[in-house]
């Protein structure tokens, strides 16, 4: 296995969620749409700080196992409805992380309080649940999703639809400290950025920020995670 096998990508993604503050205990799951397939790879039930490739396994869109040793979770039926919906979608996670689950005790996009919040300027939305007690809510949550990227959900945590899962990881890591920002930020009276300095800061972001966090967060598990890196030739 290298370092561009979609198992150990996920693996080193759910280590670098955990270090950022957004492990979400056994929930949660951090999955990749598999090239040229009605798939999609995915982590099992497990925290994020001890997911190894081996753990990773492949699932029909039908959630069907078709890779892999362990269990997928049934929620992840709602990854598969949004990569059915959305072609341009190459990486989906869920997380549950603490600042931001509580900021989705109401239901409000996470302001512009900080440079980093320009990333989800204009690609938020919130999603509260009709019935609690369904496990299945992929249809109706990936309808809400539509074209944006963020799905902020009601008492639960949040959904992160981007183009890669290099992207999908940094995106997540920073919603959780965006909505941080946003809880101190309105408890000191602070005010939001202007909405021609976000527009103008997005892109640069998106261009610069995103890649070259997600290459620091490696490096930094070569050094802190050794055991991640047994799993490679």
């Amino acid at each position: 296995m290298d370092e561009k096998d979609p198992r150990f990508r996920i693996a080193a993604a759910r280590r670098m969620l955990a270090r950022a503050g957004c492990e979400s205990r056994v929930a949660g799951h951090v999955s990749e749409r598999a090239t040229g397939e009605d798939a999609f790879w995915v982590s099992p039930f497990g925290y994020f700080d001890e997911t190894t490739p081996d753990m990773v396994v492949k699932v029909s869109f039908g959630l069907e196992r078709l890779e892999g040793d362990w269990e997928p979770s049934p929620a992840v039926e709602f990854h598969a409805e949004i990569y059915q919906r959305r072609a341009d979608v190459a990486s989906v996670i869920h997380t549950h992380s603490h600042e931001l689950s509580k900021f989705v005790t109401r239901s409000r996009p996470i302001g512009m309080y900080n440079v980093a919040a320009v990333l989800f300027f204009d690609d938020q939305v919130c999603f509260d649940r009709d019935d609690p007690s369904r496990h299945e809510m992929g249809e109706s949550l990936a309808a809400a999703l539509g074209d944006k990227r963020v799905v902020l959900m009601k008492n639960h945590g949040a959904v992160v639809a981007s183009q890669s899962l290099e992207q999908a990881t940094i995106d997540a890591m920073m919603l959780e400290a965006c909505a941080e920002y946003h809880l101190a930020a309105e408890a000191i009276g602070g005010t939001e950025f202007e909405e021609r300095e976000v527009r103008r800061g997005r892109d640069r972001y998106r261009q610069f920020f995103l890649p070259n966090m997600w290459d620091a967060n490696l490096r930094r598990l070569r050094r802190s995670d050794p055991d991640l890196f047994e799993h490679v030739d």
